[in-house]
């Protein structure tokens, strides 16, 4: 009798890889908070995690293909070979995937076992999310650090810049790439970088902030003021390892402290001005009137006639000088129309004037070469004026004024000399500055504001001049002023007609 061919073998179905690698490891994984799901070499799903279970739903079961069910969820399709069996996937390296809902964020990666792929998510929602938000701080401490003005900077202890934003770098004239890595040693003049070296020093010594002013030159040679605060740099545990700087420019606001500072010296100088040297002048007029108004011999009226007349020149003068300063203050400078002149006429002119003023002083003229140039002769006779009648002031009554001019080939230079004692050595750096007082010579001269002299100095300015002056015991005192033949084109409206000068006090 044949004997029946024999019946095939069913196939016995592949085990679940944790359950290949042991009952122990299954129910470690279930009791973890991560979430583990395993797959055989076809891609089916052969086992999930509690955690797992609650993530996917029941809509993922056991026998699903992963590639059908899981693999967009958890993003496995970049970094998988899912056209291969799972069991010849090697190790994918951890990666971060969000999860599809529910606001969370899973490291993802997966270790072949026997048979199958291990696939585990470690719930890393709240590093992700503090990361995030450093993130999200550093990006705004960025912007904020972009978009102010003032340079804020930290350096490490050896004193190299570490962060600076571009404030900060254009405040030296570089880009941020060129100051990080580098030290104030490298980035400075010398003199500049020992001052902030010894500001760091003193804030690490300090161990705290540290709010200094100091003065440093631009890339354009200007000289700034800047305000700063340093502070120490704490680890968690306290150490400093570094300093951190934030620098304010404050040189417009120092510059309108200044102005308003002079502006309160101003009004208080100006009422001096009114209430003792035009006052005096003023009631003087108010008397002398009285006594012409009750008449008199004719000769007696004439010398109360021009003491008024004295007087009211006084007021006259000094008004004068005190419009020309609040131009010169306004505007930024004298107002000139210039045109065809010579100084070897100006200066005879001047000098004959003083000398029917002084008939006593012996005042010199002279003259060399072309003298002619393009200026304003009112406003240069205004300097020369000056000029004589303090050479006349402070110079001995039996020695000579001398005025010279002489032609160079490009200027034309105008000097004024007188003997007598040097002005102090003290005064000379100030003697343009206005409200200075000069050298008293005798008790009955008249307190000087220094006017005069700063509107000298203006209107040389104006013409694109240069005034200088010179004083010893041997010498004597000699301004010299130095004009271009031709003074730069007026700027701002016309003057008003300037008044005669006048010479008398």
């Amino acid at each position: 009798m044949a004997q029946a061919p024999a019946r095939p073998r069913s196939r016995p179905s592949a085990p679940s890889p944790t359950e290949a690698s042991g009952p122990g490891l299954q129910a470690l994984l279930e009791a973890l908070p991560e979430a583990f799901l395993g797959v055989d070499a076809g891609w089916r799903i052969t086992w999930l995690s509690r955690r797992m279970r609650e993530l996917l739903g029941p809509r993922v079961q056991p026998g699903d293909d992963l590639r059908k069910k899981v693999a967009d969820v958890l993003g496995l399709g970049k970094h998988l070979r899912l056209d291969a069996p799972a069991s010849e996937q090697p190790s994918a390296a951890p990666y971060e995937h969000r999860w599809h809902e529910g606001g969370f964020c899973f490291e993802v990666s997966t270790r072949p076992v026997d048979g199958g792929l291990l696939v585990h998510c470690r719930d890393i929602t709240r590093e992700f999310q503090a990361r995030h938000e450093l993130q999200r701080v550093g990006q705004l401490f960025q912007a904020v650090m972009e978009g102010t003005t003032d340079a804020i900077y930290i350096k490490d202890m050896e004193g190299t810049y570490q962060v600076i934003n571009s404030a900060g770098a254009r405040a030296v004239g570089r880009t941020v790439a060129e100051v990080r890595g580098r030290t104030d040693a490298e980035l400075f003049p010398a003199d500049e970088a020992r001052v902030n070296l010894k500001h760091d020093r003193d804030v690490l010594k300090a161990g705290h902030p540290l709010t200094y002013e100091d003065t440093q030159r631009d890339p354009d040679g200007d000289m700034r003021v800047w305000m700063s605060t340093k502070g120490p740099l704490r680890d968690p545990e306290g150490n400093v390892f570094g300093l951190f700087g934030i620098s304010r420019d404050i040189t417009q606001r120092k510059w309108a402290e200044d102005e308003v500072r002079r502006h309160a010296e101003f009004q208080e100088h100006l009422m001096g001005i009114i209430s003792h040297d035009i006052r005096s002048p003023l009631g003087a007029i108010m008397n002398w009137s009285r006594v012409l108004a009750a008449g008199g011999p004719a000769e007696e009226t004439a010398r109360t006639s021009q003491r008024i007349a004295t007087a009211a020149v006084r007021i006259e003068r000094l008004t004068r000088l005190l419009l020309d300063f609040t131009r010169a203050r306004l505007v930024g400078g004298v107002v000139i129309e210039p045109r065809g002149s010579d100084t070897q006429e100006l200066l005879a002119k001047v000098a004959h004037e003083f000398r029917v003023a002084f008939p006593k002083r012996d005042i010199v003229v002279e003259h060399k070469g072309n003298t002619q140039g393009h200026w304003d002769p009112d406003r240069l006779a205004q300097v020369v004026s000056n000029l004589v009648e303090n050479a006349l002031k402070y110079g001995p009554a039996d020695a000579p004024v001398s005025l010279a001019t002489r032609g160079l080939r490009n200027k034309v230079v105008v000097t004024v000399h007188n003997q007598g004692r040097p002005i102090p050595e003290a005064t000379l750096p100030h003697l343009f500055e206005p409200f200075r007082q000069g050298p008293q010579q005798t008790r009955t001269l008249k307190m000087s504001y220094g006017l005069g002299l700063y509107i000298v100095r203006e209107i040389v300015h104006a013409h694109g001049g240069t005034i200088e002056v010179t004083s010893s015991e041997a010498d004597g005192t000699t301004f010299t002023v130095t004009l271009p033949r031709r003074a730069p084109p007026r700027k701002g409206p016309p003057p008003e007609p300037p008044s005669p000068p006048s010479h008398r006090d």
